[in-house]
């Protein structure tokens, strides 16, 4: 029993030391919580007086300099009487007065009777200096002595009475700068005495600290991981990838880094057929596709959106790091397995090796300029170039200037269209023809869309660009539509059907122009359904009730099913040149090119083939049933005004495959 009470007497007293403690702990606390507070609204106060004296101290003495510099050109113009020399006088009386003024309106209210005294006492030196002044300038012989006994009088009493104030002022200023001082020494022994005694209470609930102290450094560290990696993916994030290139870049010996930056073909067309949440699986798939296929100690990394980056920290030639880049871009092509279904992209890479003065700003910068020649190029890896990249304009300098244009309405007439014949394969005649932009850049010559189209979509230019051509197209269509009756084509960005002014938009150019609806083609390609399909349904149906056709272009590169063709209602259904580029040598090519023209025909549409670049391609298209066909080897896009001369040329090549014993051996190119 004693025992029993011997051990709860014993808890009773730790629990109540440790009440103590945490009481006296809370006391002290507060106590230094408050004197801090104290300590801190004193030395605000100080402060504040220290500054107030301090730029009085200083107005004054300004003051002090202008009066002193107003007496010295009174001598100066005593000496030399000229209009230079009353000019300088009548600036420092002006700089007296401005001086003065300033501490008289000033937020110090203490001033504003010393200084209106003084202002007084200026104003009477002022006037009896203008009066010396007019003595000297009229060669008055009581000058001297009126200066002698009125001016000098005047300025010895205003300067000393400003020399009173100022030093006053500097007084002052000294005296609350030694109380702050004061004030500051006190609070901190009284605060050092306070954590000293805090230090000892503190000791008692160390081991409560060490505990949340662990758990910080785990926290720290998922927080820093989270700042380093791109949270969908996992993938070292920009930050992390421009850090290890730095250290690649540092520790290079033999072997030099490299770096490439993947941009996604297609992915736009993931995200709106199968859904953003398949894009997203996407693009983790494709982080661990390439983590597999690249070597121990590479860097993948995802610097945003649909954009990666690969770092090879040493690469001992061009030759290895391109085979790299190749094998990136053959993964890359290979479908992926996703829970909505398949999905087909691909990638444009741009790859850049270091070089002795290579920065990590620098190796990023060529990576990227070589990325876009690939996308432009069409090819899956370009190698940066200095011949070819070293002047390519920045992105957003490009972009700010094509801004420019579409919001200025192009003045300069810099977007400008070619055109492309479309040859009728049983009439042999050109029936359309599609309106393809390129830019009359006044730096960079003549640019086409893969330079700068790009680049609209990504500032949200497309939609002003499209009505822009769109105007342009219809105006020249318009001026050849009496001689030359052909149906001009017009390439609608996706954006467009979503826009509530679409309809009115075309509307409104065929107008201007005087061209008849069913002149006028509009081109829109399979992915641009897929966003909102029942809106750009919607939208092709009002255009086509006013006449206008439709076509559905770059058929064969998308994800469209039957039922959207079936409720699209289009007029055309243009097939993508990498299914017609190998129709005359392939027979799988074959098959699926005959095989959409009898679907398109099924619909009620009819069909042009793009891409055309032979002849024996235009017999086997014409032999399956096509209708139309474009392409290299028909005609090239020319200006307008070369564009009669362009369809005689086609309509001559399409008589060729017509005329008896025409054969051209396999693989040629005509």
């Amino acid at each position: 029993m004693r025992a029993a009470a011997g051990y709860r007497t014993d808890s009773r007293a730790r629990r109540t030391r440790s009440l103590l403690t945490t009481a006296a702990l809370a006391v002290v606390l507060v106590a230094l919580v408050g004197f801090t507070l104290w300590g801190s609204l004193q030395t605000s106060k100080a402060t504040a007086r220290q500054s107030q004296a301090q730029a009085l101290d200083a107005l004054f003495s300004d003051a002090r300099a202008a009066v002193a510099l107003e007496a010295a050109q009174i001598r100066s113009y005593q000496l030399e009487p000229s209009n230079a020399a009353r000019t300088r006088y009548l600036k420092s009386v002006n700089a007296t007065a401005a001086v003065l003024q300033k501490a008289a309106v000033s937020k110090f209210s203490v001033a504003a009777g010393d200084a209106a005294r003084l202002g007084r006492e200026q104003a009477e030196f002022r006037a009896a200096a203008d009066r010396l002044i007019n003595q000297v300038a009229n060669q008055d012989q009581a000058a001297r002595q009126f200066d002698r006994l009125e001016v000098q009088p005047l300025y010895y009493t205003l300067q000393r009475d400003i020399d009173d104030v100022a030093n006053g002022y500097h007084s002052d200023a000294q005296r609350i700068t030694s109380e702050l001082r004061h004030i500051q020494s006190r609070i901190l022994i009284t605060m050092v005495s306070g954590f000293a005694l805090g230090l000892g209470l503190v000791a008692v609930i160390w081991r409560v600290v060490l505990g949340y102290q662990r758990r910080l450094v785990v926290q720290a560290d998922a927080s820093e991981h989270l700042a380093l990696h791109d949270p969908l993916t996992g993938l070292p994030n920009r930050a992390l990838f421009q850090r290890r290139l730095e250290a690649a870049l540092r520790g290079r010996q033999d072997a030099q880094p490299a770096v490439m930056i993947v941009d996604l073909n297609e992915f736009k067309s993931v995200n709106d057929t199968l859904g953003h949440h398949a894009g997203d699986e996407l693009l983790t798939a494709i982080g661990h596709r390439l983590q597999a296929l690249l070597r121990t100690g590479d860097t993948v990394s995802r610097l945003g959106g649909d954009e990666f980056a690969v770092l090879l920290p040493a690469v001992d030639s061009v030759a290895v790091a391109s085979r790299i880049a190749q094998q990136v871009g053959e993964a890359l092509r290979q479908d992926f397995a996703l829970n909505a279904g398949p999905a087909a992209v691909s990638g444009s890479i741009g790859l850049a090796i270091a070089d002795e003065s290579s920065s990590a700003e620098t190796l990023l910068r060529r990576a990227d300029a070589a990325m876009y020649r690939a996308k432009e190029n069409g090819s899956s890896v370009a190698v940066y170039d200095a011949q070819l990249d070293a002047e390519r304009p920045e992105r957003m300098v490009l972009f700010g200037e094509l801004r420019a244009l579409v919001d200025g309405g192009d003045p300069d007439d810099q977007l400008v269209l070619f055109y492309q014949p479309q040859v009728c394969l049983a009439t042999a005649s050109v029936t359309a023809v599609e309106a393809l932009v390129r830019w009359r850049h006044p730096r960079l010559g003549l640019l086409l869309p893969g330079a700068f189209l790009a680049i609209s979509e990504s500032g949200r230019l497309e939609i002003p660009l499209t009505y822009h051509l769109l105007r342009l197209a219809v105006r020249d269509a318009s001026a050849w539509q009496e001689q030359n009756p052909v149906t001009v084509a017009v390439n609608v960005s996706p954006k467009c059907l979503l826009d509530d002014a679409f309809a009115q938009q075309v509307r409104s150019a065929l107008a201007e122009s005087g061209l008849r609806p069913s002149r006028l083609r509009l081109e829109v390609t399979e992915s641009s359904m897929m966003t909102d399909p029942d809106k750009a349904r919607a939208m092709l149906r009002q255009v086509q009730q006013d006449g206008v056709q439709v076509s559905i272009d770059d058929f064969g590169t998308g994800f469209s099913s039957l039922n959207q063709l079936r409720q699209l209602n289009a007029d055309e259904l243009k097939i993508d040149q990498t299914l017609t580029r190998h129709v005359a040598t392939d027979a799988g090519n074959a098959v699926m090119v005959r095989s959409a023209i009898d679907l398109a025909h099924n619909l009620g549409l009819f069909v042009t083939a793009e891409g055309v670049e032979d002849l024996r391609t235009l017999a086997v298209l014409r032999d399956h049933g096509c209708d139309q066909a474009q392409g290299y080897g028909i005609a090239r896009p020319v200006p307008v005004d070369n564009l009669a001369t362009a369809c005689a040329v086609a309509e001559e090549r399409a008589r060729m495959i017509a005329e008896p014993g025409f054969a051209v051996s396999p693989g040629a190119v005509v």
